[in-house]
């Protein structure tokens, strides 16, 4: 008797196993510049000193449990790529997720605009972190990921994930966040323009979760906010004064994002905006498969509200703050409305049937975007060989030199001739980057201390002395002169003159 044979099962890899390969590999390559660039950003210097983590005291405990599991003990070590790499894998599954939940919208390619969430310039910092990368790329993966599950489970499900997820994601880094919200307003956008109506138990089931996640987040933080940087860029503006303080915030940042982005990338996005606009407003007027849609003007309103409520998204929780943090690396609501609205202007095109004008604006906008992503990267590392190769030398110098106590930098060192024509092609990178020998910046002491400062000299940031200094530098005796900076001592303090004016007059005869 013959026995009949079992199909074996197909070890082709599914299509969406293809898709996050091939997102991976697009993202690793895209952030290639700033892997090869390898310079330690801010926080970087101290915990690659001292290997402490210390997010739990800024309320993110789940950065410090995720970089301690990763390095298999209480100290963090330099492990530089690995913790990018890890958050690109995370990245990857989140954009393939998304897919899956706004496909009913489009199947073709407006997926891939999701890469904009960390392909964005204001993230750009955020990935240039050695230890913080994987932590902050997590952030914004949880909070895409409890999106998705919301949309894609059943209702009970879906709202229990979104708020696990959500609440890893501010536990990870809080203005990522904002990721959720926006990409809620894009969802039901997206439903008005093309059903008609929202789907109402599910958006407004996980508005009211998103918010309430928030609410019991920001009440268990404060277990473990500490110090006094965590402790002032936490708290709330008065209640009375938060409508205008929102709206001071919210228009302050969007003045920020015109000045920064001058140039191609703000009309690149303005147009993608418009465009994205366009295509709501015609969907919203004539949805396509409306079945039980709202009236006309119920479907005009709606769309109106949660646009004017869109250009929150941009500083998402940190626009109720009193004293937000203005740094790029914190605008990460930022991307997800560039996100948003390419997915909406590509959806658009390939719904009139001009799919290759679609294609062409993903190329267009996500090319523009990994050319800047090169851009800051080649300019990290020529910063870097210029900041190193003088710090160095100072170091060299002061451990020669036979004196203690306060040591004062007076100036800033330029950037590099590479870094500095980068900035004039791209402004937004004038704040993603600077150099650390700078006129009271701490990061910079401590860059010395990494490279062999003796601690004999101690950090001095008295803007009175600086002050003092200023006013006397033309009268005082150098005590050594190189290309890039002077040395003198002065009321019992080491000064590192960077200022090429002091330098000129000292040295005029």
């Amino acid at each position: 008797m013959s026995i009949p044979s079992i199909p074996s099962p197909s070890r082709t890899p599914s299509l969406d196993v293809w898709r996050w390969m091939g997102t991976f590999i697009g993202l690793v390559l895209a952030t290639y510049p700033i892997v090869a660039a390898d310079r330690l950003y801010l926080d970087d210097i101290w915990r690659s000193m001292y290997g402490e983590p210390g997010w739990t005291s800024n309320a993110r405990p789940l950065a410090d449990v995720v970089m301690l599991a990763l390095n298999q003990g209480t100290r963090v070590v330099e492990l530089a790529p690995l913790p990018l790499w890890l958050g690109l894998t995370s990245v990857a599954t989140m954009l393939v997720a998304l897919r899956q939940a706004f496909v009913k919208f489009n199947d073709g390619h407006a997926w891939l605009a999701m890469a904009l969430l960390v392909l964005q310039p204001f993230f750009l910092q955020n990935l240039s972190y050695q230890f913080d990368a994987l932590p902050m790329a997590l952030a914004v993966s949880c909070a895409g990921l409890a999106l998705a599950a919301g949309m894609r489970a059943s209702w009970g499900k879906g709202v229990m994930l979104s708020v696990i997820g959500l609440f890893a994601s501010l536990c990870f880094y809080q203005a990522a966040v904002s990721v959720y919200f926006v990409l809620l307003a894009f969802h039901a956008l997206l439903s008005l323009a093309t059903y008609g109506t929202l789907q109402w138990r599910r958006h407004v089931g996980l508005l009211v979760a998103g918010a309430v996640t928030l609410l019991g987040y920001k009440l268990i933080s404060v277990w473990w906010l500490a110090g006094g940087y965590s402790l002032s860029h936490s708290q709330m503006a008065p209640p009375a004064t938060l409508p205008m303080h929102i709206f001071d915030n919210t228009l302050t940042f969007w003045r920020y994002a015109a000045k920064t982005l001058a140039g191609a990338p703000w009309w690149g996005l303005s147009a993608t905006a418009l465009i994205a606009l366009t295509g709501l407003i015609l969907g919203t007027l004539r949805p396509a498969q409306a079945k039980h849609p709202l009236s006309s003007p119920w479907r005009l309103l709606l769309m109106l509200v949660i646009l004017l409520l869109l250009p929150l998204g941009a500083l998402g929780i940190m626009a109720v703050l009193e004293d937000p943090l203005w740094r790029p690396r914190t605008f990460i609501g930022f991307g997800a409305l560039c996100a948003g609205s390419l997915f909406c202007a590509v959806a658009t095109c390939e719904h009139y049937g001009w799919r290759r004008l679609g294609v062409s604006m993903l190329i267009l906008v996500l090319g523009g975007a990994t050319v800047i992503a090169y851009a800051y990267g080649n300019a990290l590392g020529s910063q870097k060989a210029f900041e190193e190769s003088v710090s160095r030398q100072l170091v060299d110098d002061l451990r020669r030199i036979e004196a203690n106590g306060p040591l004062v930098v007076f100036g800033t060192l330029p950037l590099s001739s590479s870094a500095d024509n980068t900035m004039h092609a791209f402004p937004v990178l004038k704040k993603l980057m600077g150099s650390y020998l700078d006129n009271g910046y701490w990061w910079g002491y401590q860059n010395l201390y990494r490279l062999g400062l003796p601690q004999r000299y101690e950090f001095n940031g008295d803007q009175a002395l600086r002050d003092a200094f200023a006013n006397h530098c033309t009268m005082l005796e150098p005590l050594l002169e190189r290309g890039w900076y002077t040395l003198y001592q002065w009321q019992d303090a080491t000064f590192v003159s960077l200022d090429p004016e002091c330098r000129q007059r000292t040295s005029d005869p």
